[in-house]
């Protein structure tokens, strides 16, 4: 059976991980940020180019279709959009996010949230810090493990469906172009 001092030690192995989970987590979600934005970039070329017209012009069912197809790209490209911000940033706390959230007990000084809630001066942090017994400390760094697992799972499921939806976005631009090239090159004298 581990002591005491072992636990609060794996306690503080299994929060690092987790943090590192989550930074990880939040620089892929920044790389999927900058697809969307590249992405984003070639829609709007290829949307100009649509609207300005081609020589000889498309037929209007033509045009539209291919329009219909940027557009949804674009769509696409919000919604994942949408989804990669809400992993570098939850929000709500914790506490409501999650249903037993309100019933966990406080993590005073491993919890930013709950320390900043709770103590509102640096005499009151300073107090909390010299009178948390050990057995508080475990249970504080429980609670804030139990709390960065469930976020991290929350933000990766976030990463997950950003980068499905991106994929799909990139599909549809890439059919859209490729279609749009195609008529504008058969036209071509």
């Amino acid at each position: 059976m581990p002591q005491p001092s072992e636990k609060l030690a794996l306690l503080r192995w299994h929060l690092d991980r987790y943090d590192r989970l989550r930074a990880s987590t939040a620089s892929r979600a920044s790389v999927v940020l900058s697809a969307g934005a590249i992405l984003s970039a070639g829609n709007a070329v290829v949307l100009v180019r649509l609207i300005d017209g081609t020589d000889p012009p498309l037929d209007t069912t033509v045009a539209l279709l291919f329009g219909a197809g940027l557009l949804t790209s674009i769509g696409l490209v919000v919604l994942s959009l949408i989804f990669a911000t809400g992993v570098l940033v939850t929000p709500k706390a914790s506490r409501e996010t999650f249903t037993d959230g309100h019933d966990l007990p406080l993590a005073l000084t491993f919890n930013p949230s709950d320390t900043v809630r709770e103590l509102k001066t640096y005499a009151a942090f300073r107090t909390a810090v010299a009178d948390q017994g050990y057995a508080a400390m475990l249970e504080a760094a429980q609670v804030e493990l139990w709390i960065g697992i469930r976020q991290h799972r929350l933000r990766y499921v976030r990463l997950r469906s950003a980068a499905r939806v991106l994929r799909w976005a990139a599909v549809a631009f890439l059919v859209s172009l490729a279609g749009f090239v195609i008529t504008v090159l058969s036209k071509a004298p």
